[in-house]
């Protein structure tokens, strides 16, 4: 058996809790392609015997090499690439069953998404969240991302001029890094994308940086160090008028910030921060999803780190305004289990290789 799993099932296998373990194989794993499609008894032998798969979705996809013979059908969907594989490119599974890295995933899944799925894609890679929709929060944590942007860039360069790898050049450099959750990888978009593209354009970023806060707090030796979702910093300098705050942090609360516990923890957080000069503003979903709420809130955001009002004539502040609200519309539609490229993969569910709605 030779196969090497790809786009949505490589997703699939590399957001299982064992899949970061198999990592430290793939410098090792062979590099050569299939040059043959997988036999159906291959596939219900893959499946049958490996508890890996029991929740893959169908047709497995994968990745043959350019003079494999080839033909999708309800179990298998084919992807030729035809570009050398650096070392790094796979991850053995079990002997003769590979799964493409997360290095080269995002390659691949490249030409298949928009722009911002790529995003978010990337976001996950470099983040601490694995999306698992059957969760009680919708996601999990990780303990350390699957990979760096230096690793990513390192094996970028040596595909080369790869099909997808300039699109993933272009994501990479918009991709927040360490995100904890797809709402903090969205708030990060929408906070730094330039305005003509729907963002509120801010400049330097921390997200979830806790040597950010340690470094600001350090003349307050009892506080601990805090990791706010995201903090904008202050441009200010020896040069420049006092600036009423160091930092801006925004949180992002979700359902479980509810509970009272957890509503102390916030207030002292948030007590923490404006102590160490970050003042902190708190956002619910539904201050999240409302235009104007977020507008008036960034805009407050700016005068705190002393950024200097924007005059916009009538004409523009509205085209700005219909592209923040196409950006968080776009951004809704990405759960990162849907992909606007792969539209046949959603209700057909592997079990003992049958296939149920």
């Amino acid at each position: 058996m030779d196969i090497t799993l790809s786009h949505i099932t490589a997703l699939e296998l590399i957001r299982q809790a064992y899949f970061p373990k198999r990592l430290a194989n793939s410098a090792s794993c062979p590099t050569s392609l299939p040059d043959h499609m997988p036999r159906k008894a291959e596939l219900i032998e893959l499946v049958s015997a490996n508890p890996l798969f029991k929740n893959a979705t169908l047709p497995l996809h994968v990745l043959v090499g350019p003079d494999c013979p080839r033909n999708r059908t309800k179990l298998v969907c084919p992807h030729v690439f035809s570009a050398t594989p650096p070392s790094g490119s796979f991850v053995s599974l079990a002997p003769g069953i590979r799964c493409v890295s997360p290095l080269l995933l995002p390659v691949l899944m490249a030409p298949h998404l928009t722009h911002n799925e790529l995003v978010l894609l990337l976001a996950e890679l470099l983040g601490v969240y694995v999306v698992n929709p059957s969760a009680s929060k919708g996601l999990v944590q990780r303990a350390r991302p699957l990979i760096s942007p230096d690793q990513l860039r390192a094996f970028l360069d040596e595909l080369g001029a790869a099909r997808g790898t300039a699109m993933v050049r272009a994501a990479l450099d918009e991709t927040p890094v360490g995100a904890a959750s797809p709402m903090e990888a969205k708030l990060y978009i929408r906070s730094t994308r330039g305005f003509s593209k729907g963002g509120y354009h801010f400049g330097e970023v921390a997200l979830n940086d806790p040597v950010e806060v340690r470094r600001l707090s350090s003349g307050i030796p009892q506080f601990r160090v805090r990791k706010p979702d995201l903090i904008l910093l202050s441009p200010g300098g020896p040069t420049r008028d006092p600036i009423p705050f160091r930092g801006v942090a925004f949180d992002y609360h979700g359902d479980w910030h509810t509970d009272p516990e957890q509503v102390k923890r916030d207030t002292r957080r948030g007590n923490e921060l404006l102590a160490s000069g970050i003042k902190s503003y708190v956002l619910w979903k539904k201050d999240y999803d409302n235009l104007d709420y977020m507008d008036s809130i960034m805009e407050r955001a700016r005068r705190d780190l002393g950024l200097a009002p924007r005059k916009l004539s009538r004409a523009r502040a509205a085209k700005e305004r219909r592209a923040r609200k196409k950006l968080h519309a776009e951004l809704e539609r990405i759960d990162g289990v849907h992909w606007s490229g792969f539209p046949d993969n959603r209700r057909r569910v592997v079990a003992d290789f049958g296939v149920s709605a």
